[in-house]
């Protein structure tokens, strides 16, 4: 091993030489986790486009208002700011603004759900449902499986939200806190996606 960038203790166990760091392995794992999980969305989002190319017909979404998924654009973009703005705070060592931040990050996400929720209600008014067929089903699935990991975004704000309130991180502690802020940002962007996909056109 090179001795430039490591030493060994008196105990025998390998650390970092001064002035070198090591990888954030919490980070490296979330970092993994999202690529996983764009794989999951690109795999949704190849098939929608196959089923509505081989389909023949036009896909035509129901008329219904365009409200809904543009206030939740700017509920999620919201978001994203509170759950920054709480990341940079605990990064000064600010537990204040970190709860803060996250509380009203969590509470974005959960308005997100209920206007996603009132959505499906309302295209259900219409008739449109995943039972009229490919297009339905593929529609559904896309917005469904994102409000999924709106919740689990959420139940991650939660967790980090009572790991502050308990103390448990600090400026020098906060990788959950950065691995949750990634993975919502992660959650933003799949959102513009099926958002230009569903209903850009």
């Amino acid at each position: 091993m090179n001795a430039m960038t490591t030493r060994r203790s008196q105990a025998g166990v390998v650390t970092p030489a001064p002035g070198v760091t090591r990888p954030n392995v919490g980070l490296l794992g979330a970092a993994v986790f999202i690529v996983a999980e764009s794989v999951f969305f690109m795999g949704l989002f190849l098939a929608y486009f196959y089923l509505r190319a081989e389909s023949g017909t036009p896909w035509v979404r129901p008329d219904v208002s365009l409200i809904p998924p543009l206030a939740n654009t700017a509920v999620l973009a919201a978001s994203v700011v509170a759950i920054t703005w709480a990341e940079r705070g605990i990064a000064r060592g600010d537990q204040g603004r970190l709860t803060v931040g996250v509380v009203i990050a969590a509470a974005l996400g959960l308005v997100f759900m209920a206007v996603q929720s009132f959505e499906f209600a309302s295209l259900a008014q219409l008739g449109f449902t995943p039972q009229i067929g490919a297009f339905g089903s593929t529609f559904f699935a896309l917005l469904v499986f994102h409000v999924l990991r709106v919740f689990a975004g959420v139940i991650f704000m939660v967790i980090v939200l009572i790991r502050a309130l308990l103390g448990q991180l600090s400026q020098r502690r906060r990788t959950v806190v950065q691995a949750c802020a990634l993975y919502w940002y992660f959650i933003a962007t799949v959102w513009l996606v099926v958002f230009l996909v569903l209903y850009g056109g």
